[in-house]
């Protein structure tokens, strides 16, 4: 049975990662950022470098690198691009050889034809290549000489690369050690690769930002942000997917959009939330309305998803995320407002409202300009976009 309308905006919001998406349908999609341009006109230019696509967690950066890779193929060959999701060594090789790996393919083509070349292999024939199983040859060659030589395969490919495409796990906040050390075997990666005759791989590295800084690899990336989908784009890709704002009004889709933050994957979950209050109403026939939007997504909702990235902001205030989150979906709902008229909607005490003022400021979430004895707070927005 075909599915409703409703039914496959909900099948489509429930894709909340980049993985778990059929990326040929949804490439058609996507909304390209600027940022993400910018990286591609620069993989033209240059080769051996770094470049580390910052982003908030859920923001798209595994979608960026899937776009990048499809870009990439298209301008260069099929093979001289790789895109896979970081894995440790010890996790890597057992990924690779049971086909769980983007990269499996190649390298169980690779590995097989080296391990028939290694001693000993020459004397059989040419089909057993494909018919011994590669556990059964490991054995026979040993633990080490295995090792050694899986490492071998997997550095012989990526030196064949012109454009290798690396995302990173989400880190929890207390996951520092592990991203740590990512980086650290990320690095010796790079280093590896920078001493390939020829010409070297452009690595391009996605990095999520609320863990951004303290890592001495960071100061040797080319840092560029992907920054936050403005909620027009939001709206855009909906519509992209089913041409209209069905089952939201406009208003409705748009309020979701700005509560979303420019997070993708909060504006798929609050679209979800926002269908599930729909189910329970008495009429469920009418559109979803902003009251509607507004009882699916609370503030508790809001401040628990902006946890991780407001945590550095107010790193030891409990009250402040919660009105931070408040003052944000302010300027969002209302555009420019003046300090005071801020202290007055949100309850919160003159100074209070400064301090937590001077802290967005410093993190570049809002601007403020001195009007007459006030101040008109805004947010920051970023470059506008354009279409690719």
């Amino acid at each position: 049975m075909r599915r409703s309308a409703t039914e496959e905006v909900g099948a489509w919001a429930s894709q909340l990662a980049a993985e778990s998406r059929d990326w040929d349908n949804a490439s058609r999609f996507y909304v390209w950022p600027e940022s993400l341009s910018r990286i591609s006109e620069q993989l033209r230019r240059t080769e051996g470098c770094i470049i580390g696509v910052v982003g908030l967690q859920g923001v798209g950066k595994s979608s960026a690198l899937l776009a990048l890779e499809e870009t990439e193929k298209i301008r260069l060959e099929q093979t001289d691009v790789v895109l896979f999701k970081w894995q440790r060594e010890k996790d890597l090789y057992g990924s690779l050889l049971e086909e769980n790996h983007e990269a499996s393919e190649e390298f169980l083509r690779k590995y097989r034809k080296a391990l028939f070349n290694t001693d000993g292999r020459r004397l059989r024939e040419p089909r057993d290549m494909y018919v011994i199983p590669i556990r059964t040859i490991e054995r026979e060659i040993g633990k080490n000489a295995s090792e050694v030589l899986r490492r071998r395969t997997w550095l012989d490919i990526l030196r064949g690369k012109k454009v290798i495409l690396i995302d990173t796990p989400d880190y929890s906040r207390t996951d520092k050690r592990a991203m740590a050390r990512d980086l650290n075997d990320i690095y010796r990666l790079w280093v590896n690769l920078s001493k390939t005759k020829g010409q070297k791989p452009n690595i391009v590295l996605a990095v999520q930002k609320e863990m951004f800084g303290g890592h001495f690899f960071f100061d040797k990336m080319q840092k560029i942000e992907l920054e936050p989908l403005q909620p027009e784009q939001m709206i855009e890709a909906y519509r992209k997917h089913f041409r209209t704002t069905e089952p939201f009004t406009e208003e409705a889709l748009l309020t979701l959009a700005r509560m979303s933050r420019g997070v993708f994957r909060r504006f798929l979950r609050y679209i979800n939330l926002a269908l599930e209050v729909w189910s329970t109403h008495p009429d469920p026939c009418h559109s979803i309305d902003r009251a509607v939007v507004k009882e699916a997504v609370t503030l508790e909702r809001l401040a628990e998803d902006m946890e991780l990235e407001l945590a550095e902001v107010f790193p030891r205030q409990s009250d402040a995320p919660r009105q931070a989150v408040q003052l944000l979906m302010e300027l969002e709902e209302h555009g420019s407002l003046k300090q005071s008229e801020l202290v007055r909607r949100l309850g919160i005490e003159d100074y209070s409202m400064s301090r937590l003022l001077a802290k967005l400021e410093q993190h570049r979430y809002v601007q403020r300009e001195r009007s007459g004895t006030d101040k008109i707070v805004s947010l920051v927005r970023t470059r506008k976009y354009r279409r690719h």
